[in-house]
């Protein structure tokens, strides 16, 4: 009876044990499925939250790898920056409640609070404050307490030995000395220096004085930042075509203005001075309405940030200017500037092959139309000179000449409409109007 009961346990257990097995084996690709349809569940259109950035802040020239918490991040979510201070290295989704993203602080950034963005394929975006804070100086090296005593000689002189020739002050007077004579304060006494030791050098009887350190080098006194005042007008709404002028301050050579709404772009600056910059916006039909930001940039990097906000459309009428005085031409503006980043073309088939390639500025003024590079004009094209202007294929544009000449240009976003915007702004700075198509 024993010895059958022995082999039926051993087979019992190692039944249960391979059912065990074929149970993970058999349930393992279904939790699998489970999980991946769990990371499915946020679809592409769901609007992403922002609970907590950590670290949520860094110092100018950081490298570092920051952790997003928060819901509804689905697959293809991605991180931005509505900052020119931040740079998004790379961004990757964890989970739906989670996202990592490696970011870089430049070197110029000035110490105040940034954005980021994070927003799945077909939603808008959701908004977090990251921090630029300033980095902390190194503390300077403590300087080595200065011994006032004089340097000792090779061979010191003993204290006591060189004082024994000399007669102490209280010895009495010697049997010559007439003690009838008064006392003479003044008479010459004995040296109370020490004379050297034979064959040794004299201890110096100066102490020498420390080197003075050189005087730090100055720095130099950083340039001011821009500062903005007031925006005209202060709202945008959905489908604006308008020139936007920023007041201000601190506006140099080159100062640029951005949007962190990507509705909004800009066509060109069409005049500027140190107190004032008159950018032409587009705001697109289906632009992000709400609160956004406009920056307005130095060429060094100084960059300050101010609300604005865009209003659904037909909620704002956008601001006309005055017609002119009834029996009075009107003439183009002496300062009216404008300028486009463009492409110039050989032939119109280079607009295919022109992506990653140097591109320009088109200056659009009062007398001319000029292409530059680089800061170097290499076209400069008299309004009188030109016959005809018109689009040509997808964004592109042609400048005929009265010579016969023609010269080929494409938008910088090879998009047809930039293209159509700077052919109009080219006739609306001519005396008279030439064809367009």
């Amino acid at each position: 009876m024993m010895r059958g009961y022995f082999p039926s346990l051993r087979i019992g257990l190692a039944r249960r044990i391979v059912l065990g097995a074929l149970t993970v084996f058999l349930t393992a690709p279904f939790c699998m499925r489970a999980a991946q349809q769990a990371a499915l569940d946020v679809p592409s259109g769901a609007t992403p939250q922002i609970q907590q950035i950590n670290p949520g802040q860094a110092t100018p020239g950081a490298h570092i790898t920051v952790t997003i918490q928060g819901n509804n991040f689905s697959a293809g979510a991605v991180v931005s920056s509505a900052s020119t201070v931040i740079h998004v290295d790379s961004s990757k989704r964890i989970s739906p409640t989670q996202m990592e993203v490696q970011l870089t602080v430049i070197d110029s950034a000035q110490p105040g609070t940034a954005s980021l963005l994070v927003s799945n394929p077909a939603s808008s975006a959701a908004e977090s404050a990251f921090s630029i804070v300033a980095a902390q100086a190194a503390p300077a090296p403590a300087a080595p307490p200065q011994s006032t005593e004089p340097p000792k000689s090779a061979a010191p002189p003993e204290p006591a030995t060189p004082q024994t020739p000399a007669a102490p002050p209280s010895a009495p007077p010697t049997p010559d000395v007439n003690p009838a004579a008064p006392a003479t304060p003044q008479a010459p006494a004995a040296p109370p220096t020490t004379p050297p030791a034979t064959g040794a050098n004299p201890a110096p009887a100066v102490t020498p004085t420390a080197p003075v350190a050189p005087p730090a080098p100055t720095a130099p006194e950083a340039s001011p930042g821009p500062e903005v005042t007031t925006i005209s007008p202060p709202r945008v709404a959905q489908g604006f075509d308008i020139d936007l002028r920023v007041n201000g301050k601190n506006f140099v050579q080159g100062t640029k203005v951005s949007f962190a709404n990507e509705g909004i772009r800009v066509l060109g600056i069409s005049s500027y001075s140190s107190t004032q910059i008159t950018v032409h916006i587009k705001v697109a039909g289906d632009a992000s309405t709400g609160k956004s930001s406009l920056f307005v940039i130095n060429p060094d990097d100084n960059e300050v940030e101010v609300p604005l906000e865009v209003a659904v459309k037909g909620s704002i009428t956008p601001p006309t200017s005055a017609p002119p005085a009834p029996g009075t031409t009107p003439t183009a503006d002496p300062s009216f500037t404008q300028r486009f980043d463009a492409f110039h073309l050989g032939n119109p088939t280079e607009i295919f092959h022109v992506h990653g390639k140097v591109k320009g500025s088109l200056v659009i003024s009062s007398d001319t139309v000029k292409y530059e590079e680089d800061k170097q004009t290499l076209i400069n094209i008299s309004l009188s000179e030109i016959k005809e202007v018109k689009t040509a294929g997808i964004g592109g544009f042609n400048i005929k000449l009265n010579s016969g000449k023609t010269h080929h240009f494409a938008a910088a976003s090879l998009k047809g409409s930039d293209a159509r915007t700077i052919v109009e702004a080219i006739q609306k700075a001519m005396p008279t109007t030439p064809s367009a198509n």
